[in-house]
């Protein structure tokens, strides 16, 4: 007992060391953007700090293992049987017992936040007994609350004791005792220990040291190793030539543990409350043990007067180096959420606007360029031709071609509505895929532009309304044109019969009036063909002469034909490079400002992130460092002063 523990070189000076700890964190929390769950966690931490800071009252938990001898121990301290034997207990809380000038009490929180005392009509209501005040009411009243059903639902426990317990200004919290079936008295017994400033450790001589003992010393405990007394109990069990060995053996196994100096007290306390509750008990060659008893009592006290500043201010170094370690906890997970968000703007990679436009006018514009390139390279398919040449073979068929003015009409009419609607098929074809082109591409643009422009606005914090694709107006082409085609089967009509091997009569002219009347330019070229066989030949020959003739001259027409359809589907392909660009303009006219807008406050973010993760980085260094300094702190305070 002759250890003097000093708080440091300065004394007292640890309490505005940790005041300056105090203001840094609660600054922090005003400056650090912590999600509300861990700010209010934090703060509360730091209200606990500061109001164990400003109580200058020393607690003392007494830890043992169940049928150790705790409850019979603190009864002695209380010289009377006043709390019933921790085997007996099934309360869920710590009994926290308080010195009260002149009068006893009880004080009982209960699980739906209510607070009754002892002595009270509400309370005798509530615990089912009568409401009395006298000798032995108060021991009754607490075997009611810690040993029946009551105990489930008490939640806090307050015994006022006229007994002053282990020095003025001490509370004692008893812990329930804890063994491995009871899980629940050890969490008891773990939340005491981080509210002791020192620590009384029952030990029964008679089962020192079991496993469970040493597991609660090195764990919940192993931070009060130099603020811990070890009370060896029921030593009257043992034979008087084993207690000196008990004793070596505890002690040698407490430094065993890193407890280099073990303040270990051997007594009988149940044998030393025998005689304060029956004065004269002793008989004859008894033992002395209420004076060895009250000794220990005395040490303990003493212990606890010493000890004090030192205790007190280990408990709150030791409080605030938790909650720095939670502040840099929650830093480094703030750190780790802002660099997720940083990374998932940064794994954007946006384009810029007009060049999101512009790719997607280019692909657009390729797919219809190729799908109008494979239209103009099938505009006529080769069936088609076949389809015509039989209607023409049928329009000449059997003595058909006898009737010149007919023959020579029903020729032209096939010729020119075959290919005419060829024609129109084609392009009109081509159109409406243009058009569905033109829809699926607006529809593509609105989707890509909702997809990479939502998660910028989302990442910024805004709700993003996403577009619509906008309809595409279709293209309007005039009809074709195949006044260019009669001019074409004209002139090529007019070179095969005026050459050496055509002499024509006035069945060719006759023919070639007709002709030109029923169908300008084809007529006039068929009929002129048909007539210079009419009278010269018999009809299969004329047919056959006619159709050798008539074929080059309805190839090349088809030839012109698909030139024209060709033709027609540039002004499509224009009309589709209208329609992409107005597209563009539109969306740039509508969006342009907008999402310049969104792009500059996801830098402005990515900025703030940056700075944010920085802050968050600093702060977990700092906290990392301040805990650091607090722990070389709290070793100096709880260091023995070097004996003179």
């Amino acid at each position: 007992m002759t250890e003097q523990l000093v708080v440091n070189a300065q004394g007292e000076a640890w309490a505005s060391v940790v005041a300056g700890h105090l203001r840094w964190i609660n600054g922090l929390l005003g400056s650090l953007r912590l999600p509300a769950e861990h700010r209010d966690a934090l703060r509360s931490r730091l209200r606990e700090v500061e109001a164990r800071a400003a109580d200058s009252e020393l607690r003392v938990a007494v830890f043992g293992e169940t049928s150790s001898g705790k409850s019979t121990l603190l009864n002695a301290f209380l010289q009377r049987r006043l709390l019933p034997s921790s085997a007996l207990v099934s309360t869920h809380t710590t009994t926290v017992l308080r010195y009260r000038d002149s009068t006893e009490g009880m004080v009982v929180r209960t699980a739906d936040d209510g607070v009754l005392t002892w002595p009270s009509e509400a309370f005798a209501q509530w615990a089912g007994l009568s409401y009395l005040s006298g000798p032995g009411c108060l021991e009754e009243a607490l075997e009611r609350v810690l040993t029946t059903e009551l105990a489930e639902q008490v939640r806090g426990l307050e015994v006022l004791s006229p007994v002053r317990l282990l020095g003025d200004d001490t509370t004692v919290l008893d812990t329930p005792g804890f063994s491995v079936s009871n899980r629940g008295h050890r969490e008891l017994a773990v939340a005491a220990a981080q509210q002791a400033d020192l620590a009384l450790v029952v030990v029964p001589a008679v089962a020192a040291m079991s496993m469970t003992l040493v597991d609660f010393l090195t764990g919940p405990l192993g931070d009060h190793h130099d603020r811990c007394a070890f009370v060896l109990t029921k030593v009257d069990l043992l034979d008087d030539d084993e207690r000196s060995d008990v004793v070596e053996v505890v002690g040698n196994r407490l430094k065993d543990l890193g407890i280099s100096d073990p303040v270990l007290l051997p007594c009988a306390a149940g044998e030393a409350l025998k005689e304060i509750a029956g004065p004269g008990a002793r008989g004859p060659g008894a033992h002395a043990y209420l004076p060895r008893f009250l000794a220990v009592e005395a040490l303990i006290a003493q212990l606890a007067a010493e000890r004090r500043q030192s205790a007190i201010a280990a408990t709150v170094l030791g409080l605030l180096s938790q909650t720095l370690s939670a502040v840099e906890e929650s830093a480094q997970a703030q750190r780790v959420a802002l660099s997720r968000t940083e990374r998932g703007l940064a794994a954007l990679s946006l384009p810029d606007f007009p060049a999101f436009l512009d790719a997607w006018a280019e692909r657009t514009l390729e797919r219809a360029g190729n799908e109008l390139n494979h239209a103009a390279m099938t505009s006529i398919p080769a069936v088609s031709g076949a389809d015509l040449d039989a209607e023409v073979v049928e329009a000449v068929a059997g003595e058909k071609i006898s009737s010149m003015a007919e023959a020579t009409g029903n020729v032209s009419r096939i010729v020119r509505l075959h290919l005419r609607k060829e024609a129109e098929r084609a392009v009109q074809a081509a159109a409406d895929r243009a058009g569905e082109l033109l829809t699926s591409g607006a529809e593509e643009l609105a989707r890509d532009f909702t997809a990479q422009y939502s998660a910028l606005a989302g990442l910024v914090g805004e709700v993003w309304a996403a577009p619509v694709a906008p309809p595409v107006a279709g293209t309007e082409l005039p009809a074709p044109d195949l006044s260019g085609v009669d001019r074409t089967l004209t002139e090529i009509g007019a070179q095969l019969t005026t050459g050496d091997n055509w002499r024509t009569g006035g069945g060719a002219m006759a023919g070639a009036l007709a002709g030109s009347l029923i169908a300008p330019g084809i007529g006039t070229l068929i009929g002129g063909a048909l007539g210079a066989f009419i009278g010269k030949r018999s009809p299969d020959a004329a047919r056959e002469q006619f159709l050798e003739r008539a074929r080059p001259i309805i190839a090349a027409a088809r030839e012109e034909i698909a030139t024209l359809i060709s033709e027609s589907l540039l002004r499509v392909a224009a009309g589709v490079t209208d329609s992409v660009a107005a597209l563009r303009e539109q969306y740039e006219d509508e969006w342009g400002d907008e999402i310049a807008r969104l792009t500059a406050a996801n830098d402005r973010q990515r900025a703030e992130l940056a700075a944010g993760i920085a802050a968050a980085e600093n702060a977990a260094a700092a906290a990392r460092r301040r805990r650091k300094e607090v722990a070389a702190l709290r070793s100096a305070a709880v260091r023995p002063e070097p004996e003179e």
